[in-house]
């Protein structure tokens, strides 16, 4: 049974093939009808529709029937189309993020930047998790200017707020402290008077202003700002408002109150540092004007 079940299956292979070699060279002799060049011509898209565009294409499509030919170049124009769309997507994109940089720099403009500084922004990079209100790893180091001791700004809406300092500065990246962090101090001010202070971190989410005069009479919600004394900071910049007025110590002249950052170290996500130095060739900054309170 095996020999001839093998005969049969070779006899049943020679019979294919002899059929598909009669059916190709009858298609061979065939005249190029309108039938056989709307099937060449389709065939010849679906394998390599590539072929279709430009010069090239249109030559092909010339040959075939108005019917086949409206359709495969409604085809064509379909996936250039389609491309289109694909760039200007990638358009909308960067058109937005310019949107999102001039907005940034418009409330940067609200900052009165000391002679000399260089603002660059950066975005957040790290975080430690175990000193969350200490420091954070930014994406701009000494390949942009950054150097040390540069005073650091965020951003809560549409004002400027002051955050931190540089301490640590690599070939691409820095680490900012925090004024959160208790190793932190910046000369301040209250808006309801010229009373000054000393903000310091406390290492939580709150800050401490301490030696603010004892005969200065607090209010609540009041408005803390870096004070022109700052050898950090640039004037007038928000810090946070007044969240309690510590009880006075009666042998002492002076009190402290906790003061609530404008903006947490945990929606941090980017920072406009004033760098101390220009890169090679950067142009000077503008003159910005004074930020109204």
């Amino acid at each position: 049974m095996g020999p001839e079940r093998m005969q049969r299956e070779t006899r049943i292979a020679h019979y294919v093939v002899g059929v598909l070699t009669t059916l190709s060279l009858i298609l061979l002799s065939l005249s190029l009808s309108s039938p056989v060049r709307s099937l060449k011509a389709c065939a010849s898209y679906i394998f390599d529709p590539i072929s279709y565009e430009g010069e090239r294409g249109y030559q092909k499509i010339a040959q075939a029937p108005s019917d086949l030919r409206a359709l495969l170049s409604a085809d064509v124009e379909n996936r250039r189309l389609q491309d289109e769309l694909r760039r200007m997507a990638w358009l909308k994109s960067d058109v937005e993020s310019l949107g999102l940089e001039n907005g940034r720099l418009r409330r940067a403009l609200g900052l009165k930047t000391p002679a000399g500084r260089y603002p660059v922004w950066a975005h957040v990079m790290q975080r430690d998790p175990q000193r969350w209100y200490a420091s954070v790893a930014v994406d701009a180091g000494a390949d942009r200017g950054v150097s040390l001791n540069d005073p650091v700004l965020g951003r809560k809406d549409d004002a400027v707020v002051a955050v931190g300092r540089v301490i640590e500065v690599r070939p691409h990246s820095s680490t900012v402290m925090l004024l959160t962090d208790q190793r932190s101090a910046a000369a301040a001010y209250l808006s309801s008077g010229t009373y000054e202070g000393l903000i310091q971190g406390q290492d939580g989410p709150r800050l401490r202003m301490n030696y603010v005069n004892s005969e200065a009479r607090i209010v609540g919600d009041d408005i803390v700002f870096t004070s022109p004394t700052s050898v950090t900071f640039p004037p007038d910049v928000l810090i946070g408002r007044v969240a309690q007025v510590n009880p006075r110590d009666p042998f002492l002249a002076l009190q402290s109150v906790d003061v609530s950052p404008a903006l947490d170290a945990a929606s941090l996500q980017e920072v406009l540092i004033l760098r101390a130095h220009p890169l090679a060739g950067e142009p000077a900054p503008p003159v910005l004007v004074e930020a109204s309170q």
